[in-house]
């Protein structure tokens, strides 16, 4: 046998012990975690508790669990923008770059909450990191307050170089508020310290999130009863006790202060438009003198700010952006750090997804030569609208995959949707009339900065489980409580065990860009629940940038993919260093269904810098083909080898 062969035996040898190695690690740890049950945890901790048991919390206590701390770090990110030959003018690019997308579902703690695997496959999911910078674990109830992120999240969020909030609410009075919870969340001690703060800045320290959002929707001028009812006054209006509606209002300022100027390096405290200075409720939609005291800096409170950002209300419209700006850079502050608020549920016809389009094009100076400046950063409320948005008399379903598995590829599609727009084509601009996409606007960013990368394309959830090719019964759901969890039948969700998926989802370019479809296949897949297929439906010149790279490659870097192909050689790799591009053609023999590797020797670029990798189909081809990515590994041998070593003095044989 060659060396050569050795050497790529090995390689694969390696690559699947180190697979199979990874998935026995995580079965160990989440049988280790059985006690917290199966199933999703909605209402209960350690995601969601009382302002008592957020009081009471310790890290040894009943209320929290060792088993959600993330021990993932926040990736550092890089801009990618797709067009990089075309960038716009510095200037613009610079702003927005400082531009954030923060990201809100709408129930968190009914889509989220577990701390391992789940059989079942259509779990709600989020795939698109690349074109956000913040999740908010938007939940809550009027009794429970605190609302902390899954672990699982968490650790895929920080891979992806995203921060993730948890939730302060307060609810509105009329569904369950009250000014009495209100103020137990202020209590001080002796010394004047507010304890929930500081419990607040503890929890998030102990589970490795990044900070809060403060929800406060409660009127607290308003009276109620003992059974937490609305006293109504003589009028048959609310009674209302102005007096302590202020003095609470203020308070809330104090604490706000408080917890922003505790909060250590790296932990974020946003504030939600919603209450003013006499203690009612009254979104103002836009920074303006009622609201500006809950970010800018207070000089009489001894130069304290009130948030780090704060996220907007939705009914605005682009006078109301501009007087904004204008406002905050009076204040010192920068403009990014209002996150205007757009509403995509379609029931509430705010910023309706894909109906309404000027609320984006409002959030944007369009009078920038090459490209648009963000004038703001954005925060989207109710993108789930792909998952358990059931149709109304005017839009119907954008998916039924909360009800049916099967339709996995609509609920995928509709979120692709929000960012490449209307034509699922991040590349392409869309008509004047159509959603565009927030793609169009903001560049997408990147984690991928080192050695090694290996990405099966699995997206955390499947329809069935693949390990080298075949379908297997998933290994971490337990078999005696998931009796279904057979070869054939095994849907399963774990967002943690969700790859680095490609930066863009995604960019055909070229001639036959318009006749080809790239998707998620979860009937198929290498290693996981899913790959990458491809199908071209005419002749002509295609381009699919899938990741972007900023990473110098060294001598013994390597290229594995397994593949299949019913073109073998039509379809061509691309990879773009800063010095040039290198093709190689993949694929041996024509086997659509069934999986082939392939290695490409890299020593040939040592010192290059790895930029972008893409695949290109010229036009010398059938015009009709099929190509499916089950796995990219992109390595360095000399760590390989050290791996192996280890794994050897460990009695494992790759």
């Amino acid at each position: 046998m060659s060396s050569g062969i050795k050497a790529l035996l090995l390689t694969q040898g390696l690559l699947l012990t180190l697979q199979l190695l990874t998935v026995q690690a995580k079965a160990a740890q989440l049988q280790s975690t059985q006690t917290q049950g199966s199933g999703l945890s909605p209402d209960l901790p350690p995601f969601a508790l009382t302002l008592q048991q957020t009081k009471a919390w310790t890290p040894h206590g009943a209320t929290a669990s060792k088993a959600n701390i993330s021990q993932v770090p926040l990736a550092q990110r890089l801009p990618a923008p797709l067009n990089s030959s075309l960038t716009m003018n510095p200037q613009a690019q610079a702003l927005n770059l400082q531009a954030q997308v923060l990201y809100a579902p709408d129930g968190m703690n009914n889509f989220g909450n577990y701390l391992q695997p789940q059989p079942k496959a259509n779990l709600y999911s989020f795939s698109n990191w690349s074109q956000i910078d913040i999740l908010n674990w938007f939940a809550g109830t009027a009794d429970l307050s605190v609302q902390i992120p899954a672990r699982p999240w968490v650790e895929t969020a920080h891979k992806n170089g995203v921060k993730v909030l948890g939730s302060v609410f307060l609810g509105i009075a009329e569904w369950g508020g009250n000014p009495d919870t209100v103020e137990k969340l202020l209590e001080q001690d002796a010394q004047g310290n507010f304890i929930m703060a500081d419990q607040l800045l503890r929890i998030a320290g102990y589970y490795g999130f990044d900070g809060w959002l403060v929800n406060q929707e409660t009127d607290l001028t308003v009276v109620k009863d003992a059974q937490n009812q609305l006293v109504m006054a003589a009028n048959g209006k609310p009674q209302r006790d102005k007096v302590r509606g202020q003095q609470l209002a203020a308070k809330m300022l104090a604490f706000m202060q408080y917890l922003t100027a505790k909060a250590p390096a790296g932990i974020e405290i946003h504030w939600y438009d919603a209450m003013i200075a006499d203690g009612t409720v009254r979104w103002q939609n836009e920074l303006n003198a009622n609201n500006q005291a809950y970010l800018k800096t207070d000089a009489q409170a001894g130069g304290k700010a009130g948030s780090h950002a704060i996220f907007l209300n939705y009914w605005w419209n682009g006078a109301m952006v501009q007087q904004s700006v204008k406002r905050a850079e009076a204040q010192g502050l920068s403009r990014y750090q209002l996150f205007f608020g757009a509403d995509l549920w379609p029931e509430r016809d705010a910023q309706q997804a894909f109906v309404q389009t000027q609320w984006l094009r409002d959030l944007f100076d369009q009078n920038v030569t090459d490209g648009h400046k963000a004038l703001t950063s954005i925060a989207l409320f109710a993108p789930n609208v792909n998952f358990n948005f059931a149709g109304d008399k005017t839009t119907p379903a954008y998916s039924t995959f909360a009800k049916d598995p099967q339709d996995i590829r609509r609920f995928y599609q509709t979120e692709q949707r929000l960012f490449t727009g209307d034509d699922l084509n991040v590349a392409v601009p869309d008509p004047a009339k159509r959603w565009p996409g927030l793609g169009a606007y903001l560049s997408a960013k990147t984690v991928l900065t080192r050695l090694p990368f290996v990405s099966s394309f699995n997206t955390g959830q499947g329809l069935y489980w693949f390990e080298q090719g075949e379908r297997q019964p998933a290994p971490f759901l337990n078999a005696a409580k998931d009796a279904t969890a057979t070869a054939t039948n095994s849907g399963w969700s774990d967002i943690s065990q969700q790859d680095i998926l490609p930066t863009w989802q995604f960019a055909l370019q070229g001639s036959a860009a318009a006749a080809s479809t790239l998707q998620y296949d979860f009937n198929h897949g290498w290693s996981g629940g899913s790959s990458l297929l491809l199908q071209v439906r005419k002749a002509g010149d295609l381009t699919i940038p899938l990741y972007q790279f900023a990473l110098t490659l060294p001598a013994t870097a390597q290229l594995q993919l397994q593949l299949q192909t019913d073109a073998p050689g039509a379809v061509v790799l691309l990879l773009q260093t800063e010095k040039s591009v290198h093709r190689f053609p993949l694929g041996d023999v024509a086997q659509p269904q069934q999986w082939q590797a392939q290695t490409i020797d890299l020593s040939a670029l040592q010192g290059q810098q790895l930029q972008r990798l893409s695949l290109e189909l010229p036009t010398s081809r059938p015009a009709k083909l099929q190509f499916r990515l089950g796995q990219i590994a992109l390595t360095d041998a000399t760590a390989r080898d050290s791996a192996a070593a280890d794994l050897a003095a460990q009695g494992v044989k790759p």
